[in-house]
This record gives C-alpha cells, sequence and structure tokens, in this order.
C-alpha cells in the first residue's frame, strides 16, 4: 500500500515515513456494512501489468466512501 511512500502527518508538517501497511478489512464489510455512498462519477483505470504479455485490460469504477478502513503496520 505504501509503495510510492506515505508520511505520518501532525499539524500539518510531516514526522517521519510510515512502515509498509497492511488493509485490515474484508472486501464484504468494505462493501457491506461499512459502505456510506458511491459516486456517481467512474474513473477509468488501465492495466498496467505487462507481466509475460502486454494487455489491453482497464477498469471503469466509482469512488467508494466507507464508515471506517482498518490499517496494519
Amino acid at each position: 500500500m505504501t509503495r510510492f511512500a506515505t508520511f505520518w502527518v501532525e499539524n500539518g508538517e510531516i514526522q517521519a515515513p510510515v512502515s509498509t501497511m497492511r488493509f485490515d478489512d474484508s472486501v464484504y464489510s468494505l462493501l457491506g456494512s461499512q459502505l456510506e455512498a458511491l459516486t456517481e462519477q467512474r474513473e477509468l483505470l488501465l492495466s498496467a501489468s505487462t507481466y509475460g504479455q502486454r494487455q489491453t485490460a482497464s477498469m471503469h469504477l466509482p469512488g467508494a466512501l466507507v464508515s471506517r478502513l482498518t490499517l496494519t503496520l
């Protein structure tokens, strides 16, 4: 999750880098009881996967607002 760097911020100032984090919630709860809303506008996400061969795969997905997301350092 922190592939491109994430920082701990307090009062608008970077305090320290954050170690790799892990999502500690299930897709079932994120898209079930914790789902508050989905956006009307969707975003096109192109696949950057080139392992073994070129692909033309993509996804057209809405944003999601969830009430709670548990992360573990």
